[in-house]
């Protein structure tokens, strides 16, 4: 990875737990901490075919090493923000020589720092 484009910090949980109830929810146990990434959101605005209202659906790419083996469950926060993201895909680009590429993960944010 590219060190020019590494733009935060990140710590990935994975696993779970159960409640007191007995539920399964999220771990908080991290996986991995203290990993710099790139963190790209983009945006594109639509118009509602229903209400003359536009929305604004977001895309949040985050390119990682391929060694940490980011997997589709676990979940990513961003220390800097706050912010938490579950992964929808993983993507591992073919390369042609043979050298190991990001892995490219598409988020969806799930949870604001509320500060």
């Amino acid at each position: 990875m590219g060190a020019e484009t590494q733009n935060c910090v990140i710590t990935i949980y994975r696993g779970t737990t159960s409640n007191q109830f007995g539920d399964l929810v999220d771990s908080n146990v991290p996986f991995i901490s203290d990993l710099p990434v790139t963190l790209i959101e983009t945006g594109k605005s639509v118009q509602d075919p229903s209400t003359p209202t536009p929305r604004t659906i977001r895309a949040i790419y985050l390119n990682v090493p391929q060694w940490a083996g980011v997997l589709n469950t676990d979940r990513i926060l961003d220390q800097a923000t706050g912010d938490t993201y579950i992964v929808i895909s993983v993507t591992k680009p073919a390369t042609i020589i043979g050298a190991p590429v990001d892995t490219v993960c598409q988020l969806r944010r799930v949870s604001a720092n509320s500060t």
